[in-house]
């Protein structure tokens, strides 16, 4: 019976041992693991093992209690059974382990549930992440899979071969309290609390902590999570406290600035895949990436303090049409049947006389974008299956200067007024583009860089071609993004990867080129649009104008499981599964703090009760 149990302390030890090798992987491929010094990478394995330790045992669970119930089992028959157990489980646990890598690096968060809701649109999850490694990824899945069966089945085949005769009536008893011993590292020790993430997270460093997060553990607890959309997991104050708390944010508008020459002007709308602030030199960002856009500032209301409300395009495409606040653990669009409830600018403007259309090269069903668009009220869907194939130039669609070209051609066929949206896709992964290489290199960043001159390239070339049709002169032109980037890489500030550009210009704006150094979120554009069409947007409860003075300056962003907020001089990132704040920049007090957390448990709940 001592061979049994030592082969279940082996078989434990073998998977914390392999887990340990996982995250040195994860370390090894995240480029962050350069900020951090000796000491905070071993907090990283020493935090991180409570953790693996756990997920070890519930790796153990099956396997000992095949031991314990099947011990006169002959031994060659056991060995099997327990290959094929741990062959399975190397394969899930590899599959997890090669996919986080990628899926950290490009979303900055371990493997949950979130990329599922996406294999909808199976063609479009692939272009998602057409730019991974992918045949570097697989060698090194096969890799894992073939050193990880190698070393179990060794360590199996040496205990087995000590297996002794035994009675089940003995050794059934005790190796099931062997196993029950299991439950000790599965909930993190005898602690009052289970383990969770938060029971890993050690430095001020965010990165730190999420690379202390086991990937296995993670993807299992989000399965086990249960109904997510039950209640609100945000729930930091006493009823009616946080509705109190933002009505300091929103204040009646009773200075309003006319800027438009006409009451019923034709607005173009164009949402720029990733269209980070870090690519427009002006804001801090590169030089000599957006040339076009850059000039084109000087024409018009360049909106300097603008963020993006989350960190995935349906988020932003939410936020931009509806006023919604991203939301940490959920995404509204996926969810049709909420989504349908929100107010749109579509249905607002189209109800006021407008002809509408949205135009985008790829296909609409991903992330439900259809359904969320036909709730808008768009008289006209233009999507990919509206270019013929030999237009189709990337693996996501028809590239922007065919998509641009096609509204120029539609408009000039187009009544007055019109509200045009376009969604464009050519800086999106794997950042394919039908032109010459102008930023030099092969590296991602590079890539996209180069992506974003030509998506630049092609928004200065319709904004000439616009300017010489006839309706040019009522016409408003808004240009933003979806969201920001992670690239290029210009500092370690989460911030200012949600701080993207907004711009107004065209024939239709009466007022002198200004900078608006107000700050705001996409959301706002709703309220801020509507109020210039006098047209009424009450029921955009979170959307704010940008031109009101009387609007305290803030911006509100969500990311996975977090929250940002900015205000002038001074801006912040909270994690809600350690409840602490993991960077900040300026003088930050309670009261910020508990502002954005009020912004974030009213908008959840008003989330559930859609």
């Amino acid at each position: 019976m001592k061979s049994r149990l030592l082969l279940i302390v082996a078989y434990f030890s073998g998977w914390t041992g392999w887990l340990l090798i996982g995250r040195a992987l994860f370390l090894i491929y995240q480029p962050q693991t350069r900020q951090l010094d000796s000491s905070t990478l071993f907090g990283v394995f020493g935090n991180g093992l409570r953790m693996d330790l756990s997920t070890a045992g519930y790796l153990t669970i099956l396997p000992a209690l095949l031991i314990a119930f099947l011990p006169g089992l002959a031994t060659r028959t056991i060995a099997r059974i327990l290959r094929i157990c741990t062959f399975v489980e190397l394969l899930i646990v590899s599959s997890i382990t090669v996919v986080d890598l990628e899926i950290f690096r490009t979303w900055g968060f371990h493997l949950d549930l979130t990329p599922f809701h996406y294999l909808k649109s199976p063609q479009e999850a692939a272009a998602s992440v057409a730019a991974s490694p992918i045949l570097s990824l697989f060698a090194l899945f096969l890799g894992l899979i073939m050193v990880g069966n190698y070393c179990f089945n060794r360590l199996i085949a040496s205990f087995i071969a000590k297996f002794e005769p035994v009675t089940w009536w003995v050794a059934t008893p005790a190796l099931l309290i062997a196993t029950a011993a299991l439950l000790l590292p599965i909930r993190g020790g005898i602690q009052l609390a289970p383990m969770n993430v938060s029971a890993v997270y050690f430095s001020p460093i965010a990165f730190a902590n999420y690379a202390a997060v086991t990937p296995q553990w993670n993807f299992m607890q989000s399965c086990l999570e249960g109904n997510k959309y039950g209640e609100n997991p945000f729930a930091f104050f006493p009823e009616g406290q946080a509705t109190q708390a933002l009505k300091a944010l929103y204040q009646p508008d009773t200075t309003r600035q006319p800027l438009l020459s006409s009451s019923q002007p034709n607005v173009i709308l164009i949402v720029w895949e990733s269209f980070t602030a870090k690519s427009v030199a002006s804001l801090g960002g590169r030089t000599g990436i957006t040339p076009r856009f850059e000039k084109l500032t000087h024409e018009g209301l360049f909106f300097k303090q603008v963020y993006a409300s989350g960190d995935r395009s349906e988020k932003g495409l939410i936020a931009l049409l509806s006023g919604f606040p991203a939301q940490a653990t959920a995404s509204i669009m996926t969810l049709p049947a909420k989504a349908e409830k929100l107010p749109t600018i579509g249905q607002h403007i189209k109800k006021a006389g407008y002809q509408t259309s949205f135009y985008y090269g790829g296909e609409t069903e991903f992330a439900n974008i259809k359904s969320y668009l036909f709730h808008n009220a768009f008289d006209r869907i233009i999507s990919k299956a509206d270019f013929k194939p030999s237009e189709w130039n990337s693996k996501w669609g028809a590239h922007d200067h065919i998509v641009y070209n096609r509204i120029l051609s539609d408009l000039n066929k187009t009544k007055s007024p019109f509200f045009v949206s376009l969604f464009t896709l050519s800086s999106h992964e794997p950042f394919e583009v039908p032109m010459k290489t102008v930023i030099s290199g092969t590296d991602e960043e590079s890539q996209f860089l180069n992506s974003m001159y030509y998506a630049d390239q092609s928004l200065g070339n319709f904004i000439a071609q616009a300017q010489l049709q006839p309706w040019w002169s009522n016409t408003l032109i808004i240009i933003t993004a979806d969201h920001g980037h992670r690239l290029p890489v210009l500092s370690t500030d989460r911030v200012r990867d949600f701080h993207i550009p907004m711009l107004w210009l065209g024939g239709a704006l009466k007022s002198s080129p200004q900078q608006i150094d107000q700050i705001g979120s996409q959301t706002d554009l709703a309220a801020t649009l509507l109020h210039q069409l006098n047209l009424d947007a009450s029921d955009f409860k979170w959307s704010r104008d940008l031109l009101n003075s009387r609007n305290r300056p803030f911006a509100y962003f969500a990311f996975n499981n977090g929250f940002g907020v900015v205000q002038p001089n001074r801006h912040l990132l909270f994690d809600n599964t350690s409840r602490q704040l993991i960077s900040s920049g300026g003088t930050v007090d309670k009261q910020d703090i508990e502002l954005g957390k009020a912004f974030e448990e009213e908008s959840y709940q008003d989330f559930l009760n859609k």
